[in-house]
């Protein structure tokens, strides 16, 4: 005999159990994007960084070849070298944080031209007399070809970030989905719940009550019947003992 408290109780554990699960799906989506977003976020601002670094790098190795051109080849080599040194420490990091499709191949395409810029910009510097026409027309199509890559190291990542927002845009609905589940599970829930408690509690009462006042005012047979056999078959069934029982005694006085 399934107990009604008992059905009450298993209903409640039933919804407890719905709104648990519920509750870790939508903790580990959560978690899951918050990873997600820094991990995007960290990854492409290195990456820009690193290409910013770079182009303010070549940027000093133009002007060491300008001051080469104006006779001060000293300051020049220093400050030549220096930048190349910036250069390739930021290159080596881009090459160490390689995350998105492309980004492998566009840092191969920065070495491979800055190899060539820098042979030719130190070649140039330590020449007895450099002139501009040689910088505008060997040095300078070399740089811009680094300049070239380096900006489309920069281009990929900001593209990337461009696909994050999409991720963040799409990601409030993957969150909202353990939400609606909760709401669809509770609704379904609620329906059998009322059927449950209509069927097996509120049913059986009236059935009784009226039995009770059938027999109390018209003095009719007490016949109700209860299939379940929970405490409302037994309340059925005391009732029924206590009308016989009755019965019995007016038949007697």
């Amino acid at each position: 005999m399934f107990k009604i408290r008992y059905k009450i109780i298993t209903g409640f554990a039933i919804l407890g159990i719905m709104l648990v699960i519920s509750g870790l799906i939508s903790i580990y989506e959560l978690t899951k994007l918050g990873n997600q977003v820094n991990r995007l976020l960290m990854d492409n601002y290195r990456s820009i960084d690193f290409s910013k670094q770079m182009n303010f790098s070549l940027s000093l190795q133009e002007r060491a070849v300008m001051l080469s051109i104006q006779g001060d080849k000293e300051k020049a080599n220093s400050l030549f070298g220096n930048a190349v040194s910036t250069f390739n420490d930021n290159l080596l990091k881009a090459s160490n944080n390689l995350t998105i499709p492309g980004e492998a191949g566009t840092v191969d395409s920065i070495a491979l031209a800055f190899s060539k810029f820098k042979a030719k910009a130190e070649g140039f510097i330590n020449e007895p007399s450099p002139s501009l026409q040689k910088y505008l027309t060997d040095v300078n199509p070399a740089l811009e070809e680094v300049r070239r890559n380096v900006e489309d190291l920069l281009t990929l990542n900001q593209q990337n970030l461009n696909q994050m927002v999409s991720v963040l845009e799409k990601s409030p609905y993957r969150t909202i989905l353990p939400g609606l589940i909760i709401v669809i599970t509770s609704v379904i829930f609620t329906i059998i719940f009322n059927y449950m408690i209509s069927y097996y509690l509120l049913s059986p009462i009236k059935r009784i009550t009226k039995g009770i006042q059938n027999f109390t005012k018209y003095r009719r047979q007490y016949d109700v019947t209860i299939e379940t056999r929970d405490e409302m078959f037994e309340l059925n069934e005391s009732v029924k003992d206590l009308i016989l029982t009755k019965s019995i005694q007016k038949k007697n006085e």
